[in-house]
């Protein structure tokens, strides 16, 4: 660890050197890890090679190249943390829990900060309980509180590039998992079909909003953006179908599921529903069983495709970028 600290301190004093030249300035990763391994010479009559062999030195490989991910030079697993004599006399923080190619256990990764410069140094020891709060709130799913430790850190510290990571993770994923109480917008112009709605999704922890007509539900929408909406057709005012219509011509809303609430049971109105983006048909009168089944199966495919769609776009910019890595590697031939 020492010898690691060692080296990245003289790279920082070399780097100050080729500032002054027209040299670009060197940035490396190290990444160390406790274990045992096999010693030797391998190889055969004409061509042998001393080198060494186990887990152990692939894995200090996986976490050297983690270095990039975290923007930081050195980091180090849970078994070297642990073989450590004095831990105190290090600057070092936990930054994340990763199953590396060739595991199959997840590994700790700790990030060792003293051979950075002394802001940042200063900045991750005061935020460095922020940072571990974050860390397990993280692991342990709590998204949310996550998210607010870690803009903790970055109001202090806003060039923290591991907990801009996280707050980004954070982001993603509270985007596309199920919450604990989904919103749901009912829009009906009758009072008795609004109190019997409201009171089915409250006794089973759905959040509810009210409109009692199209215009108001637009003007809520705008407001607070629902999960699912349960939306009535026969309105004063614009119908449910134009409500439909409007909520999918908007980008913003376009998205969200719409389950219409009838009496009609024409199959042409049904169609024209279908037609204009609703996901279902909610006949009233409202049996309860129905209404919550038809809410928690339209949930959960929503949040599925947005999952998928999330999933795609990944995939769009890995191709995108061993695209670029390929021609320039033509180029460069």
């Amino acid at each position: 660890m020492k010898g690691a600290i060692a080296m990245l301190k003289t790279l920082a004093k070399y780097n100050k050197i080729l500032q002054y030249t027209e040299f670009d300035t060197i940035r490396i990763g190290i990444g160390l890890h406790t274990g045992k391994l096999m010693l030797g010479t391998v190889g055969g009559q004409k061509r042998m090679d001393s080198t060494v062999i186990s887990d152990a030195v692939n894995l200090a490989s996986r976490i050297e190249g983690l270095t990039k991910t975290y923007h930081t030079p050195l980091l180090i697993t849970e078994n070297t943390y642990q073989q450590l004599t004095d831990q105190s006399q290090y600057k070092i923080r936990i930054i994340d829990r990763v199953t590396v190619k060739g595991q199959t256990e997840p590994v700790k990764i700790y990030e060792v900060f003293d051979a950075q410069n002394s802001v940042q140094v200063e900045l991750k020891s005061t935020t460095l309980a922020d940072f571990e709060q974050g860390f397990h709130y993280f692991h342990d799913g709590e998204f949310e509180h996550a998210q607010k430790a870690f803009e903790k850190v970055l109001q202090v510290n806003s060039d923290d590039k591991a907990a801009q990571i996280y707050v980004e993770s954070c982001r993603k994923v509270l985007g596309i998992i199920m919450p604990k109480q989904p919103v749901i917008l009912v829009v009906d112009d009758m009072p008795i079909n609004i109190k019997l709605l409201f009171d089915i999704l409250k006794e089973h922890h759905f959040e509810v909003l009210i409109a009692k007509d199209g215009e108001t539900a637009l003007k809520v929408v705008e407001r607070r953006k629902p999960h699912l909406i349960l939306l009535d057709i026969m309105m004063p005012g614009i119908n449910g179908f134009e409500v439909c219509q409007r909520l999918k011509e908007n980008i913003k809303t376009q998205d969200i599921p719409v389950v219409f609430m009838t009496t009609l049971s024409d199959t042409d109105d049904k169609i024209k529903g279908f037609q204009l983006g609703a996901v279902d048909y909610i006949t009233k009168p409202f049996k309860a069983e129905e209404v919550l089944s038809r809410i928690r199966t339209h949930l959960k495919l929503s949040f599925l495709q947005q999952q998928a769609h999330e999933r795609n776009v990944e995939l769009e910019t890995q191709n995108q970028q061993l695209k670029d890595k390929i021609n320039l590697g033509t180029c460069m031939k």
